[in-house]
């Protein structure tokens, strides 16, 4: 599927099913092979998802971050903006952080373990109107 294709509900359930996963404490996100940390499969499985529904947005995420500086730095306070986020922004933040983990690896990890991820898969299943 291309990127910033619209969203069908049954898109919107693909992703949503990881929502259990990344709300829960006890979740792994990674592990260690070798001396090498690896993403667990799950997190594996949710980027696809997010590649075959299209949910990734093409755009200059780093200026974008640039410009919405709250999301830059992981270590912000970002709940109540994400839960207050229209679905374009929802996008280009879920983008940003896969994007940026290629440049600096085990940040998509960062974001799952601060919670953002499961934040943007809440505020996701409110818009959308999912249960």
């Amino acid at each position: 599927m291309p990127y910033d294709a619209d969203l069908t509900s049954e898109d919107v359930d693909r992703l949503l099913q990881y929502l259990e996963y990344f709300q829960d404490p006890g979740s792994v996100f990674y592990h260690e092979v070798n001396g090498y940390m690896r993403e667990s499969q799950e997190i594996g499985s949710f980027r696809k998802a997010l590649d075959d529904v299209g949910f990734l947005m093409v755009f200059n995420w780093s200026d974008w971050l640039m410009e919405n500086e709250i999301y830059r730095n992981l270590d912000y306070e970002v709940d109540s903006s994400i839960m207050n986020a229209d679905l374009t922004t929802l996008r280009k933040l879920m983008t940003s952080y896969i994007r940026g983990d290629r440049f600096n690896e085990g940040l998509f990890i960062h974001v799952c373990t601060k919670g953002h991820a499961a934040k943007i898969l809440l505020r996701l299943r409110e818009l959308m109107g999912a249960s």
